[in-house]
């Protein structure tokens, strides 16, 4: 059962980076709303907002691709999809998972170097804020190894899944 305890660990990682990253949505509006009020009522525009928002915007996609596998909110084509049953599913699953894989670690591979390189560097915007690059740039690789590793804990579920005698769905 110490597989269980481990995926589970994984599930609650990407559970609460999530529910962090998702205050970003909130700074954002704010931020934006800020933005439209002071430039079209005091005619007094900002530098910062919209460059902020990009990279607050990075983070919160680069971060936010675990949870949202949690969920079951990432595109399936669903005329085909919905109509499986659960072991087609779980079939499906593990076949596309290998394609998915190959993807994620050529990303976590790219972006890591990339980031990397923006970390030893420190990285600047070539905007007047000159703000850090390196922590939306690592954002990446980051968010990508959360992804990659929900979406291996989501594999060993189809697959115990298939294996099983009573075909009861594998608790998350």
């Amino acid at each position: 059962m110490q597989i269980d305890n481990f995926l589970k660990l994984i599930d609650k990682t990407n559970e609460w980076t999530g529910r962090i990253v998702s205050y970003l949505a909130i700074f954002m509006m704010l931020s934006l709303t800020y933005e439209v009020v002071v430039r079209y009522l005091f005619n007094m525009p900002t530098i910062w907002v919209l460059e902020i928002n990009q990279y607050a915007l990075c983070i919160y996609v680069a971060l936010a691709g675990g949870f949202t596998a949690i969920n079951n909110g990432h595109v399936n084509v669903e005329i085909l999809y919905e109509k499986f049953s659960p072991r087609r599913k779980a079939m499906v699953n593990i076949a596309t998972s290998i394609c998915f894989f190959a993807v994620l670690l050529v990303l976590i591979w790219k972006s890591g170097a990339v980031a990397w390189e923006a970390w030893e560097t420190k990285e600047t915007s070539f905007s007047l804020l000159a703000a850090p690059l390196y922590p939306a740039k690592a954002a990446i690789p980051i968010g990508a190894f959360l992804f990659l590793l929900q979406q291996m804990t989501n594999l060993i579920r189809d697959i115990a899944f298939l294996v099983r005698k009573d075909h009861q769905p594998v608790e998350n």
